[in-house]
């Protein structure tokens, strides 16, 4: 296994190659034997980068075996571990229009974004707050979504160490409840960094990510993750609130014609305050009859706690 002092040892095994594929008295060009780097390596390090294929065997005999570093391949596998620069993100004008209210939290988002380095934030409600339109919007950024407690079997860890998201936004943190994830998330927004071990080799990678997320409750959450977010609790809309809001998301975003966007808000609204709700009828609906049947439809079963 290679632990993580190994990066530097791959570092130096390059600068090493470099330096025997200047000299012109070898038997091998460019190639060494294992006792003039067994100051760098122990043999079980030797034989792990053979078969990673970081070192390539080029002649073997009873008496002699000839190495060299693949120095393209570790040189690619070192890159993964550089800080990435971080490019200027542009924020569209019309970032959060579709929200009514709220005005001093999508300033404060939006300087959260323009900022340096990252602030989290979580935003804290029941359904039919306002908090998930804040995801969706911030999702147009071209932030990695996710939902939490339904990410495949790789989970929160991977995603993160595979994507180095400039911008994480999670839904329902509440449901986050996998250790390895919480601590994770906790070194991701704190360090900008993720440790990952695989084949047992470890991985450290480093970004720069903004996390937003959502949740319904804040009580199940760990003490050292909620600290990491700035914390806003979101009210719920009222009913005349949510037929403005999701009339103008329909339009704005859907681009679905006024008239029938302010139907299927109202319609929604005796019902359900929820602009997912709205959303998913005018995906299905093109005319005001097949709104009625839709909500009809929904009403009929809809589940009796809700």
């Amino acid at each position: 296994m290679i632990d993580m002092v190994s990066f530097e040892v791959l570092r130096q095994l390059i600068d090493f190659q470099r330096k025997v594929d200047q000299q012109k008295s070898r038997v091998f060009k460019g190639a060494w034997e294992y006792q003039e780097v067994k100051d760098l390596l122990k043999p079980w390090e030797l034989n792990d980068l053979l078969q990673r294929g970081f070192i390539i065997r080029v002649y073997e005999s009873n008496r002699y075996r000839a190495y060299k570093v693949n120095v393209d391949k570790v040189s690619e596998y070192l890159s993964r571990f550089e800080k990435p620069k971080t490019e200027k993100l542009e924020i569209p004008e019309d970032l959060f229009d579709v929200i009514e209210g709220f005005d001093d939290i999508k300033e404060f988002i939006k300087m959260s974004l323009r900022a340096k380095d990252p602030v989290h934030v979580l935003l804290v409600g029941p359904t039919g707050t306002a908090k998930s339109l804040f995801l969706m919007e911030l999702e147009r950024l071209g932030g990695y979504f996710i939902t939490a407690g339904t990410t495949t079997k790789v989970g929160l860890r991977d995603l993160i160490y595979e994507e180095l998201p400039r911008i994480l936004i999670i839904d329902e943190l509440d449901k986050c409840n996998n250790p390895k994830d919480i601590s994770a998330l906790l070194t991701w927004m704190d360090y900008g960094r993720i440790v990952v071990t695989k084949h047992g080799l470890r991985d450290v990678r480093h970004g720069k990510g903004w996390v937003f997320a959502a949740a319904n409750r804040v009580d199940n959450l760990p003490p050292e993750l909620l600290d990491r977010f700035r914390v806003f609790q979101i009210r719920k809309y009222s009913r005349d609130q949510f037929i403005k809001v999701a009339t103008n998301f329909l339009v704005k975003r859907l681009h679905v014609d006024l008239e029938l966007a302010r139907y299927i808000a109202v319609e929604v609204s005796k019902y359900d305050i929820s602009v997912r709700a709205a959303r998913d009828i005018a995906r299905i609906a093109q005319n005001k009859e097949q709104v009625k049947k839709a909500i009809n439809t929904l009403r009929r079963y809809k589940l009796k706690h809700f």
